[in-house]
């Protein structure tokens, strides 16, 4: 419920937060912490992990994968979108909460991992182009290969 508020309000509000940390916030407070849930459904589980525990783990991959679907078509539209790969790693990114929802539905280790390394490919490819760090020679002119 919480996640739908959001995004309602996001949808609503755009503009008001097309200010110069929005993205950034974006990032810090849903998409990262989203993506960062969905790989901890890929790792190897925890020891002494408890069935309970693997629950809430699994749980939380699969509210992880569904953020990163949510909010890959919010960020391809103004005021979020951007020029060169912008679209198509936002639409990648979603593609990727896709199959990544099946993946943590099923607890299926193996598929989440490869999923999640396709994810963290795709996340840091966007990092290179649009959060230019010192060494960063880019950008990619290939589109995202499909999930």
């Amino acid at each position: 419920m919480r996640l739908v508020l959001t995004l309602a309000f996001v949808a609503v509000a755009g503009s008001a937060f097309a200010g110069p940390d929005a993205m950034q916030t974006i990032m810090a407070t849903h998409v990262n912490p989203a993506a960062l849930a969905f790989w901890a459904g890929g790792n190897d589980a925890p020891d002494n992990e408890t069935p309970a525990q693997a629950k809430l783990r699994w749980a939380a991959a699969l509210k992880g994968a569904q953020v990163m679907q949510a909010w890959g078509p919010i960020l391809q539209k103004p005021p979020y979108t951007r020029s060169g790969q912008w679209n198509a790693d936002a639409k990648y990114m979603a593609e990727l909460g896709k199959a990544g929802e099946a993946a943590a539905r099923g607890m299926d280790t193996a598929k989440a991992f490869e999923i999640g390394g396709r994810l963290y490919d795709a996340c840091n490819e966007c990092h290179k182009l649009y959060v230019p760090r010192r060494g960063a020679t880019i950008p990619r002119e290939a589109p995202p290969p499909a999930p």
